[in-house]
């Protein structure tokens, strides 16, 4: 398999399975993954980002839509929406994973909400 396409292979497990699911013992996670969200460690270690991903939301994330690639090398960018059910309106997703051996090592988000439309 090509590297680019087991970066994006990796990295989408994390948002169907992890994201919109809740599984992330479904997503491919080194024992050290580290995940970075607005700048803060939101969860260091495969266990720790497995219970972050089984709360991730409330239940409040209901799908992710038009998603954007720029793969270099192992380090992949996903530009996206993720649909929520408390608004009308996407939040507006960069998210940069890193991929190493099939298995996701960094991940980093930044995101804007949009205030719901009137």
């Amino acid at each position: 398999m090509k590297v680019r396409s087991a970066v994006i292979e990796a990295a989408e497990k994390y948002l169907f399975h992890g994201l919109v699911e809740h599984d992330g013992s479904r997503v491919p996670l080194a024992p050290g993954v580290v995940r970075i969200e607005q700048g803060r460690n939101t969860g260091e270690g495969r266990e720790a980002l497995i219970a972050v991903l089984s709360n991730v939301g409330m239940g409040m994330i209901a799908g992710v839509h038009n998603i954007r690639w720029t793969v270099e090398g192992e380090q992949a960018v996903a530009f996206y929406e993720l649909e929520v059910t408390t608004s009308d309106r996407p939040v507006l997703i960069a998210e940069r994973f890193r991929v190493v051996a099939s298995l996701i090592t960094e991940i980093e988000a930044i995101f804007f909400a949009q205030p719901p439309s009137n």
